[in-house]
């Protein structure tokens, strides 16, 4: 998928930026995605003028265009992991997570970003595991 394709398949479920004078709007996947916005009706929701930081270089709202990593699914995540360790983790996945998430996240249904990723990584570490994390594939995307 291009990244005129990847946007415009976007573009309804960003929130769309229609600030055209922000110095950000260059690099800004709000002000990227408003471009193909197709909406039928008469109102939008989107990014205000009037958000206090909006159309500066501190806009809160600013979403970078820059590809991440995302790691796809963890069916095999625990494989090599002693039992206990796995336990502990998967408990502690699922609190922070919530079931339905974490369960997306280990199908592959729900690519895992990189903060999520960082989360995993931290609570392995705390059950005591400091191995290497497996993930079942990576993929590249914008940071949505």
């Amino acid at each position: 998928m291009n990244k005129e394709e990847n946007l415009r398949a976007h573009a309804t479920s960003n929130l769309p930026c229609f600030i055209h004078e922000c110095p950000l709007h260059a690099t800004c996947l709000h002000w990227m995605t408003g471009q193909y916005y197709n909406h039928p009706g008469h109102v939008i929701t989107s990014i205000s003028p009037f958000f206090p930081s909006a159309n500066t270089t501190q806009c809160g709202m600013y979403q970078k265009d820059e590809i991440v990593r995302y790691a796809v699914g963890m069916m095999h995540i625990y494989d090599i992991i002693p039992y206990p360790f796995a336990c502990i983790v998967k408990k502690r996945l699922i609190t922070i997570f919530n079931r339905k998430c974490y369960y997306e996240y280990r199908n592959g249904t729900r690519p895992i970003p990189p903060y999520a990723q960082q989360q995993i990584a931290r609570i392995f570490n705390e059950a005591g595991w400091d191995g290497e994390i497996r993930y079942d594939d990576w993929i590249e995307d914008y940071l949505w």
